[in-house]
């Protein structure tokens, strides 16, 4: 149960990195492990964009995007996953 806490906080924190991105249209709620969010941008050439930096997210929408924390997405993979989405371009 303890574990769940944090992939919920690393979720939220996520979710608070999203939306400073200029492209960001639309943000769910992120109440648990899991991040959907849109994007002006084409949904599969952004998650392709992330899977360069050896991110995976999966496109569920033509600008779409779902995330999701688990037992391998530790403080260090949020951070590298916060500095990947500054660096892709809006």
């Amino acid at each position: 149960m303890e574990r769940l806490k944090d992939d919920h906080a690393r979720a939220r924190a996520l979710g608070e990195a999203l939306q400073q991105r200029p492209d960001l249209t639309e943000m769910m709620p992120v109440e648990t492990n899991i991040v959907i969010f849109s994007i002006l941008q084409n949904a599969s050439a952004f998650c392709m964009k992330l899977k360069e930096h050896g991110i995976l997210a999966m496109a569920i929408g033509p600008h779409q995007i779902r995330m999701v924390t688990h037992l391998d997405f530790n403080d260090e993979e949020l951070t590298r996953t916060i500095q990947a989405l500054q660096r892709i371009p809006a």
